[in-house]
């Protein structure tokens, strides 16, 4: 017999079904059997989550994330990085293909999904290479690895710079019914570039990686987008001009869909120069205000479906260094919710809306759906939107602590989040 688990004197919350209302949420057999605005009475048998004062909804599905397993277990493996995306209410995790050796085989996608599914963290779904080696000169067996686990194709960090190829690629990929992820950026503009070109990057001496790196290679996948009908995801952008492109190809009727990450809806090339931390090494890097305006602008209008963690963690050894010989990147998936209810605080974006972003948006592009409807997996979510947790790096489930929000107080606080109807994270004894 299966034990029911209820969630009850919560807010009900769910940008799919357009469900928002107090009541209690009912799980049985690792599924949703269903949603009550009014009393429901506990069995004897019932596990019962205390919400009171939280919202209830869909676990966040993060697109972009690189748990650095197998080869760099050092910064993150498959558990650490499960728990760290349960922590922050993820139930559904995209990593990346660069992995050592690269996920491009059946046999390193087999390994991914056999050895996550041993830790009790998220879903993890693995995204197979495009090309080989991540080398953009082959391409990758794609039905091999769909059949093997993959959800997505793409060579993660690295840009396809052949357009033949990648044109060849979106055709086998449309075939083989899986989106292709790009992460644009043309390495020949970037060059060595470290933070966001402009006066700020000149003021402080260092490289800069000019925006049209990034909307040079966005136009060029959109043009192919069209000519093939592949499903192309672009992500995560960092500029105004590659938001207004993916706008314009979206209102032709292409099917495109972009992301941005929480960060870089809050930083920007200042926040780099006041406090010239190796932390705010970022790739993309973080642009300037009217970036950082239109990427909001994106996530509000529609333009933008997923908000992602960008979780990439790195070592002391790694980034410990000068600012401009530390590698990019920095852990996102426990500070994602706290990152956007501070939007939601500052009156920037609507809570639904938010919640949008970081579980219909990113399911949509999985061809997916994240849902707090009866019948679904009983993925979710329970967070306190009033309670603030400082970021401190001792109380990370990540292995690593690359974060420029260390120290700082950010809202909410996910008190329960359940995985198939099985508690993951808890941050409170609120069971009986």
């Amino acid at each position: 017999m299966n034990t029911r688990t209820l969630i009850r004197g919560g807010r009900l919350l769910c940008p799919t079904t357009g469900l928002d209302a107090p009541g209690t949420l009912i799980l049985e057999g690792g599924r949703i059997t269903g949603a009550s605005t009014g009393e429901v009475e506990a069995g004897a048998s019932d596990s019962v989550l205390d919400a009171t004062g939280c919202v209830v909804a869909p676990g966040f599905v993060d697109l972009h994330a690189h748990f650095c397993d197998p080869g760099e277990e050092h910064k993150e493996d498959l558990r650490s990085g499960g728990r760290a995306a349960v922590r922050g209410g993820f139930t559904t995790v995209v990593v990346g293909s660069q992995t050592t050796p690269v996920n491009d085989t059946r046999a390193v996608t087999e390994m991914i999904v056999r050895r996550a599914a041993a830790f009790e963290g998220c879903r993890v779904l693995p995204m197979g290479a495009l090309t080989q080696g991540r080398e953009g000169r082959r391409l990758t067996e794609m039905y091999d690895l769909r059949d093997a686990g993959a959800v997505a194709l793409g060579d993660a960090d690295v840009t396809v710079a052949d357009a033949g190829l990648l044109r060849r690629a979106l055709e086998y990929a449309r075939a083989v019914g899986l989106p292709v992820f790009e992460q644009p950026e043309d390495a020949s503009l970037a060059g060595h570039g470290v933070m966001h070109e402009g006066p700020v990057s000149t003021r402080l001496g260092l490289n800069g990686v000019p925006a049209v790196a990034e909307v040079a290679v966005v136009v060029r996948d959109l043009a192919l987008c069209a000519a093939t009908g592949a499903r192309l995801h672009l992500g995560p952008l960092s500029a105004a001009e590659s938001v207004a492109a993916v706008r314009r190809a979206k209102a032709d009727g292409l099917p495109v869909t972009c992301a941005v990450t929480a960060a870089h809806l809050h930083l920007t090339d200042e926040a780099v120069a006041a406090a010239y931390s190796p932390q705010l090494r970022s790739r993309p890097p973080f642009r300037a205000e009217a970036d950082r305006e239109a990427l909001l602008a994106g996530l509000l209008d529609g333009t933008v479906d997923a908000i992602a963690s960008g979780h990439r963690p790195q070592s002391p050894v790694e980034k410990d260094l000068e600012f401009d010989l530390a590698e990019p990147g920095l852990v996102g998936l426990e500070t994602a919710l706290g990152l956007v209810l501070r939007l939601v605080l500052e009156g920037r974006v609507e809570l639904v809306s938010a919640l949008r972003a970081l579980t219909t948006g990113p399911a949509r592009v999985l061809g997916r759906e994240a849902s707090l409807a009866a019948g679904r997996p009983a993925d979710v979510v329970v967070f306190d939107p009033a309670a603030r947790a400082r970021v401190a790096g001792a109380d990370l489930s990540s292995r690593s602590r690359n974060t420029p929000f260390l120290g700082q107080a950010l809202p909410g606080l996910v008190r329960f989040t359940l995985v198939g109807g099985e508690v993951r994270h808890r941050s409170t004894e609120n069971v009986r």
